[in-house]
């Protein structure tokens, strides 16, 4: 029963993935087409400040699309999913939102509750990375020192 349960699962993942790249796809040519016809309208060659952060927006949503392909690979690879690449997620989608924020329309307390959010993905994130750097260094095999580094450390 655990065995079908699993092959759902990642007939799942990878049906996901497969409707990621093509939304990916689809919203890079669209981000393109958007670019390329704000270009060339008069007057040439000359964008708006508002269109700009808007296609900021767009390209970090795209760049948040990466990342879910990624942790949704890793998930099909390694049967597991690292903590600090959800994080990382949301660390982007926050960045997003503050990037296409129309400031003269929210309040001071919503602006602190997400520089809160973003200050707490941080720490979130900080701590993720330093635990998966402190596994590695454990994981990594000790080697023997040779005579000529035993006598370097001692003098």
């Amino acid at each position: 029963m655990l065995y079908i349960v699993e092959q759902i699962e990642k007939l799942i993942i990878r049906t996901l993935i497969i409707l990621l790249l093509l939304a990916l796809v689809f919203g890079t040519v669209e981000l393109g087409r958007i670019m390329v016809l704000e270009i060339i309208e008069p007057p040439f060659l000359q964008l708006n400040i508002s269109k700009i952060f808007e296609n900021f927006g767009l390209v970090l949503i795209i760049l948040m699309g990466l990342e879910l392909l990624k942790i949704l690979k890793m998930f099909l690879v390694e049967d597991e999913i690292k903590p600090e690449s959800v994080v990382g997620i949301a660390v982007i989608a926050i960045c997003n939102k503050i990037i296409t924020l129309d400031t003269k329309h929210i309040s001071g307390d919503a602006m602190l509750g997400i520089a809160a959010i973003l200050v707490g993905l941080s720490v979130a994130y900080f701590v993720f990375r330093r635990r998966a750097a402190n596994k590695d260094e454990r994981d990594e095999p000790r080697r023997e020192m040779s005579a000529a580094e035993k006598s370097n450390r001692a003098g």
